[in-house]
């Protein structure tokens, strides 16, 4: 490596950060299609009965809620260890 060592956890706290808030922006993204997509009426009673399926955005919100969670917490952690790396 040709980078200085001491600045790499920078670099690695920003990447985190935007990977973060990309996944933030698309999990964001995901709920609203899922709240607009989410069956009602005459349809939601069809998919408690098992006549009919569950829209795939509905499906897949949670698990990209979960994803942006959890990118949110590493860019934390990250950010954190990046700024007392910094101080000491």
């Amino acid at each position: 490596m040709t980078e200085n060592p001491n600045k790499l956890h920078d670099k690695v706290a920003k990447r985190a950060e935007d990977v973060a808030m990309t996944v933030g922006l698309v999990s964001a993204a995901a709920g609203v299609g899922a709240s607009l997509a989410a069956p009602t009426g005459l349809t939601a009673l069809g998919v408690a009965l098992g006549i009919t399926s569950t829209p795939l955005i509905v499906t897949a919100a949670p698990i990209i809620a979960l994803a942006a969670t959890v990118t949110g917490a590493v860019s934390g952690g990250a950010y954190f260890y990046a700024k007392w790396k910094n101080r000491h």
